[in-house]
């Protein structure tokens, strides 16, 4: 329950529900999850580990703030560990099958991303993203990137009103042919330009506006 408490958080993040710096109140996601405050008082400290919350003395719990050089720091690194990933799949022995889940994700992904809800998109990013980590068969560096995955769902679900998710599609089901091809230039040129494009994006607007909007 506490697990499903997160999720339902970072989802209703996803959705802007909950903007960066906005008070999570334990008492109304309870109340609106319909289930007690002792979960969502252990979700909330889980997000805190995990950097998705922050706990200030006298001003509760609050979601991260995101800042245009923050999302570019955690890009840089969710890049190098991808970029590893990419290498370290591709050294393992084995055909095109080895990414037969990514395909599959990357697949689940261009079906969402012609939906309306950005929770949904996030979620099949996240996806899409683990399964290429996990097809490097390195367990720590699986580990890693979780411990960022959720950091990565709300700067993802802020982006939905300027990401291309088409687009993603495109890219995602490209980084999977240079896979399949074992292209390991392709394949990092690929990814990299797919991740790097965040810093394209003026995620400080994107809040001003979603907060203008919601008055």
């Amino acid at each position: 329950m506490v697990e499903q408490a997160a999720e339902s958080i970072v989802a209703a993040a996803a959705r802007g529900i909950f903007l960066p710096g906005d008070r999570l109140v334990e008492a109304e996601i309870a109340r609106d999850l319909g289930i007690s405050r002792v979960p969502v008082r252990e979700a909330l400290r889980l997000l805190e580990s995990q950097g998705i919350v922050t706990s200030t003395p006298y001003k509760g719990m609050r979601l991260m703030r995101v800042t245009n050089p923050g999302v570019a720091a955690l890009m840089r690194v969710r890049l190098a560990l991808e970029a590893l990933a990419v290498r370290e799949a591709l050294a393992l022995p084995g055909g095109k099958e080895r990414f037969a889940g990514l395909r599959a994700a990357a697949d689940a992904y261009a079906e969402v991303a012609l939906g309306k809800d950005p929770a949904m998109r996030v979620q099949g990013e996240e996806q899409f993203h683990a399964e290429l980590c996990a097809a490097a068969g390195n367990a720590p560096l699986l580990a890693l990137w979780q411990s960022l995955a959720r950091q990565l769902a709300v700067v993802w679900g802020l982006g939905q009103s300027v990401i291309d998710a088409e687009g993603a599609a495109r890219e995602h089901l490209a980084l999977v042919t240079a896979l399949e091809a074992e292209d390991e230039a392709l394949a990092l040129a690929t990814l990299t330009a797919h991740i790097s494009e965040h810093e394209s994006y003026d995620f400080e607007a994107v809040v001003t506006d979603r907060r203008r909007r919601a008055l």
